[in-house]
C-alpha cells in the first residue's frame, strides 16, 4: 500500500496533531505561533495537492480511490482552505482564546471533505461526511453572539436529519445489493433500478448530499448560518462544502446511475432551487444572507448539469464547481475586508457604500465576481453556465435551460444592487481599506482566474473531461 497516495490528507492530519499540541502545551503567545504556522501549512497543502494531482491507485482494501476526479477536487479544497486562512488574519467575532479551536476544526473539516472525494465504500463515505459536518457545526458556533446560538442549533438539527436520511438510503442500497462497496453495487445497478426500494434509497442518500450543496429542500439552514457564523467560516461553508458535495454527487451518480424517474425529481429540485434562491435574494439587505440565497440558486444550476447524467453533464459540473469557488472567493474576499474595516461581522448593503473610492481594487474584484456569478460573458461564470446548459440541452432538458437563463437575468438585479452601492453611493467614511500583500496577491489571482479562465477555459475543461472519462471507465 503506497501511502504517498494519501499525501494531502496526511499533511492535514499532521497539522491537526500540531494544533492539538499547541492547544495543550502552549499557554502564552499563542497567536504569534498559531496563524503563521497554519498559513504555512495551507501553502504546503496546496503544493502537496498539486504534486499529487495525477496520482492514481486504491488504498485501505479498495475503500478509498485515488484518481483524477478525487485529486482534482482535493486541489480545489486545498485552495478553499488557503483562502479561508487568508480571510482569518483578523477574526472580528471570534474570541482570541478560541482561535486555536477555530483552526483545528477548519483542518478536520478539510480532512473530512478530502476523504469524501475518494470514498468508495458506504462506511468510508458516512464517516467522512460526519467528520466534515460536525467540524462545520462547531465552526459555525464559535462566533460570540446570542443570535448565533439559534442558527448553530438549526444547522445541527438539519445536519442530523440529513445524516439520518443518508443512513436510511445507504442501508436500502447495501441491503438490496449485499455489499458496502460502490464498485460491487454498480455492477448490479441495471437489476437494482427495477426495485422501488433502490430508487427510494437513491433519493434519500441524495437528499443528504443536497444538504451539503444547500439546494432545495435541504436549504433552510443556509441563510441563518451564513448570516450568523463568522464571515471566514461562511466563506468556507459556501465554497469548500459545495465543492465536496459536487464531487460526491458526481461519483455517486457515475457509479449508481440516474433513472428516468430520478431525473424528474432532480429537475423539480433544480427548478425550485433556482427560483427560490433568486427570488428571495432580491429582498435581502444583509450581504451574507444575499450570498446564501445566491448559493441556493447556484446549486440549482449545478443540478441542471448533473441531471443530464452524461459525460458532458458531469464534466461541466466539475468545471462549474471550480469556477464557483473562484467567484464566491472573490465576493467573500471583499465581504471579509469590509467586515474587518467596519468591525461589523454582518455587513449590509450600506457598508459597501463608496467602496470604489475607498479601494478601487476591491470594488473591481467585487464587480467581476458578481457579474461572473450572474453569468455575464466573457467571465468564467458565463463559460460554466454555457457548458452546463449545453449538456442539459443535449438530453432534451430545454425547459430547465430556459428557466436557468431567465433566473440568471433575475440574479442580475440583486448583484447589480450591490455593485450600485459600491460604485454610485457616497462612502460612509473616507478611510481607505488596508490591503496586506497576501490579500493583494489573492485578489490578483482571483482576477486572473475569473477573467482569463473565462476567455481561455480549455485546459480546465480538458482536465475535467479527462477526470470524468477515467472515473466512468472504472
Amino acid at each position: 500500500m503506497n501511502l504517498l497516495l494519501f499525501l494531502p490528507e496526511t499533511w492535514v492530519l499532521i497539522t491537526v496533531v500540531f494544533l492539538l499540541g499547541v492547544i495543550l502545551f502552549t499557554k502564552e503567545n499563542l497567536s504569534s505561533i498559531l496563524y503563521p504556522s497554519v498559513f504555512l501549512s495551507a501553502i504546503i497543502l496546496v503544493l502537496l495537492s498539486s504534486y499529487a494531482l495525477f496520482s492514481s491507485g486504491e488504498l485501505f482494501y479498495s475503500t478509498y480511490r485515488i484518481d483524477l476526479l478525487s485529486q482534482g477536487f482535493k486541489w480545489i479544497l486545498s485552495l478553499c482552505f488557503l483562502f479561508t486562512i487568508l480571510f482569518s488574519r483578523r477574526l472580528v467575532s471570534i474570541h482570541p482564546e478560541r482561535e486555536a479551536e477555530y483552526f483545528f476544526f477548519l483542518c478536520t473539516a478539510t480532512l473530512g471533505m478530502m476523504m469524501l472525494t475518494s470514498a468508495m465504500d458506504v462506511l468510508t463515505l458516512y464517516i467522512s461526511l460526519e467528520l466534515s459536518s460536525y467540524s462545520l457545526y462547531l465552526l459555525a458556533s464559535l462566533r460570540e453572539s446570542k443570535i448565533n446560538a439559534e442558527s448553530s442549533v438549526k444547522y445541527l438539527v438539519f445536519g442530523a436529519a440529513a445524516s439520518g436520511l443518508l443512513l436510511w438510503g445507504l442501508s436500502l442500497i447495501t441491503g438490496l445489493s449485499g455489499s458496502t462497496f460502490f464498485s460491487v453495487i454498480s455492477k448490479d445497478v441495471p437489476l437494482l433500478m427495477e426495485q422501488p426500494a433502490f430508487a427510494l434509497g437513491m433519493v434519500l442518500a441524495s437528499l443528504a448530499f443536497f444538504f451539503k450543496l444547500s439546494s432545495f429542500p435541504m436549504h433552510f439552514w443556509a441563510p441563518d448560518v451564513y448570516e450568523c457564523a463568522a464571515t471566514p467560516v461562511t466563506s468556507f461553508v459556501a465554497t469548500a462544502s459545495k465543492a465536496a458535495a459536487v464531487a460526491v454527487l458526481i461519483r455517486f451518480f457515475i457509479l449508481l446511475g440516474i433513472s428516468q424517474s430520478f431525473v424528474v425529481i432532480l429537475g423539480v429540485i433544480a427548478f425550485v432551487s433556482m427560483t427560490l434562491g433568486n427570488a428571495i435574494a432580491l429582498l435581502q439587505q444583509d450581504v451574507k444572507r444575499l450570498l446564501a440565497y445566491s448559493s441556493i440558486a447556484q446549486a440549482g444550476y449545478i443540478l441542471v448539469g448533473l441531471l443530464a447524467g452524461s459525460f458532458e453533464g458531469y464534466s461541466s459540473s466539475f468545471f462549474y464547481a471550480f469556477s464557483y469557488v473562484l467567484m464566491n472567493a472573490g465576493a467573500f474576499l471583499v465581504t471579509v475586508l469590509i467586515a474587518q474595516s467596519e468591525r461589523h461581522d454582518n455587513p449590509g448593503l450600506v457598508h459597501f457604500d463608496g467602496l470604489a473610492e475607498r479601494s478601487p481594487f476591491l470594488a473591481l474584484i467585487l464587480l467581476l465576481s458578481l457579474l461572473s456569478l450572474a453569468g455575464i460573458p466573457p467571465l468564467i461564470g458565463f463559460t460554466g453556465k454555457w457548458i452546463l446548459f449545453a449538456a442539459a440541452m443535449d438530453k432534451g432538458h430545454w425547459f430547465l435551460v430556459l428557466w436557468g437563463v431567465l433566473n440568471s437575468v433575475v440574479s442580475l438585479f440583486y448583484y447589480l444592487t450591490l455593485v450600485k452601492h459600491a460604485y454610485l453611493e457616497k462612502p460612509r467614511t473616507s478611510a481607505p481599506i488596508p490591503l496586506p500583500l497576501p490579500i493583494k496577491i489573492l485578489g490578483l489571482a482571483l482576477f486572473c482566474g475569473i477573467v482569463f479562465l473565462g476567455i481561455y477555459p480549455k485546459w480546465v475543461i480538458s482536465f475535467a473531461q479527462t477526470a470524468i472519462s477515467k472515473a466512468m471507465l472504472l
